[in-house]
């Protein structure tokens, strides 16, 4: 069942409230940060929102570090079209990779994200789609920013 259209003042409103909530968490992030990372694999909750070129929204909700026993880091992401969204607008995971430290980067694998992962699927207007990408950590490497390529580059930073 897809989800009806936001009237375009219920839409303002919504974009007023997240920006504000936006604004009284940023102080916190900094704590919470130094918190998840003394923490081994603790899931760090980011108010990370970037826009693609083609006008869509992707948001960080989480992040789950690698550890010694489970090699892997996994995110959380939600997609949102826009109204302006191009019709053959589609999430593909294989748009994420993971930069690593001291260099080099991995691909993203659904087999070994958190579930429910993220897959591949046709997106239409307005509509928004969340899950877990599942990344691979050779031994030795630490992770630096996750990053989306499609018509540009969007990127978080991570460690």
């Amino acid at each position: 069942m897809q989800p009806r259209p936001l009237a375009r003042l219920t839409r303002n409103r919504i974009g007023w409230a997240a920006c504000a909530a936006a604004v009284l968490v940023l102080p916190l992030v900094p704590t919470a940060v130094a918190s998840a990372r003394q923490e081994a694999g603790a899931k760090l909750k980011l108010p990370a929102e970037r826009t693609s070129g083609t006008g869509n929204f992707f948001y960080l909700e989480a992040y789950v570090a690698p550890s010694a026993s489970k090699p892997v880091a996994n995110f959380e992401v939600k997609v949102c079209t826009s109204a302006h969204t191009p019709a053959d607008t589609a999430i593909e995971p294989a748009f994420f990779t993971l930069s690593l430290s001291p260099g080099g980067s991995v691909t993203e694998s659904i087999a070994i994200a958190k579930r429910p992962a993220l897959v591949p699927k046709p997106l239409k207007p307005l509509v928004c789609d969340e899950g877990w990408l599942g990344f691979a950590v050779p031994k030795g490497k630490t992770v630096s920013k996750l990053e989306y390529e499609y018509s540009g580059t969007i990127s978080w930073a991570v460690g």
